[in-house]
């Protein structure tokens, strides 16, 4: 079940990694959220065992941290349970996590969500539904993610988001794409007018994978999560704000 949106306290389901009780075993998705309070990356953290992983994909690698051996001021680092992952299946996901951080994924940076994911049991093609694996922080943590879902239904409804996504966002993000779209469809015999024709050129904002952690009914939708972003950015905005 979903939970009720006017229960929601964001004050106390999101929560620093400094701040954080890793006192259980949980699969959590995590924002960096820079100083002006924008939500910038996004990533996955495994408390296991009393072990804090963080696993992501910063644009030209993907890495599995021990934050336990983390130095670094970790304050910008907020995270919310993944409820659909229970207790019992996190070493599992930590395996997966695992084989693909040391094996299996070297994804290309670009703003294509297509309808792929990552089975670590087939050790000879880590990417399931697709022949290149091109994708960004947030579209990396869906493919993680996906393998966990019953029968490898959809986290989240990808359909839901289209082009308009890329011409409201920020001005890198389309010179990112004029940039390297271009580059990708050769390397990869790709068709530019195709990918547009199929719906896979989009931007799911790292704020939109965290808002997603408040819905438990699968796959979840644009709609859904339209109706909590706008007060979990101001979340982060206001703490950004006392911080200064």
């Amino acid at each position: 079940m979903n939970k009720s949106l006017k229960a929601i306290n964001y004050k106390s389901e999101l929560i620093s990694v400094k701040e954080y009780d890793f006192s259980e075993d949980f699969v959590a998705i995590s924002c960096e959220v820079d100083d002006s309070g924008v939500c910038r990356h996004s990533g996955l953290i495994i408390s296991y065992d009393g072990a804090i992983f963080y696993f992501h994909f910063g644009g030209k690698s993907v890495e599995l941290e021990n934050l336990n051996d983390q130095t670094d001021d970790l304050n910008s680092l907020y995270i919310k349970k993944l409820d659909i992952i229970s207790n019992e299946e996190v070493v599992v996901f930590l395996g997966h996590c695992e084989k693909l951080q040391k094996i299996g994924v070297h994804p290309k940076y670009g703003f294509l969500f297509d309808d792929s994911y990552y089975d670590s049991s087939d050790y000879k093609s880590f990417l399931v539904n697709a022949n290149y694996d091109i994708t960004t922080c947030v579209g990396f943590c869906v493919k993680v993610i996906r393998m966990f879902i019953h029968n490898n239904d959809e986290y989240l409804k990808l359909d839901d988001w289209n082009i308009s996504s890329i011409y409201d966002a920020d001005q890198w993000v389309k010179d990112f794409m004029n940039k390297y779209l271009p580059i990708y469809a050769k390397a990869y015999g790709l068709s530019i007018a195709d990918l547009f024709a199929q719906n896979e050129i989009k931007r799911i904002a790292p704020s939109e994978l965290l808002s997603s952690t408040f819905f438990t009914d699968l796959p979840i939708r644009k709609l859904s999560i339209d109706g909590i972003r706008p007060e979990l950015e101001e979340f982060f905005l206001k703490i950004k704000r006392r911080a200064a």
